[in-house]
């Protein structure tokens, strides 16, 4: 992880290829995200998911301990901590038709 440059105040990683990873929220709650930008041209998914990986990892870890110097938080209001780890959902749209049929 040392071809990682974080810095906690921006919330932003960025990795020695370019990758740039920023940050939303605080790790290890439910209201932590991150978004990839400026991914190197032509690198293979399986890198970029594997750097993206690292990244949130370079991340947490970089991030203070509870009673350290902290990040202010957007919202204020506390947050639930949960384990560590990256969740992504997906959330599917239905597409609603309508009849213009008699009823």
């Amino acid at each position: 992880m040392d071809d990682w440059q974080i810095d906690v105040e921006s919330q932003k990683a960025r990795h020695s290829s370019g990758l740039e990873l920023t940050f939303e929220g605080r790790p290890r709650t439910k209201h932590f995200s991150g978004s990839p930008s400026r991914v190197p041209e032509g690198m293979q998914s399986l890198e970029l998911v594997r750097l993206i990986r690292e990244g949130y990892q370079a991340f947490e870890a970089a991030w203070p301990e509870e009673g350290g110097p902290h990040v202010a938080q957007a919202t204020g209001k506390p947050q639930q901590e949960e384990g560590s780890g990256v969740k992504v959902s997906h959330r599917r749209r239905r597409k609603l038709s309508r009849s213009n049929s008699p009823g």
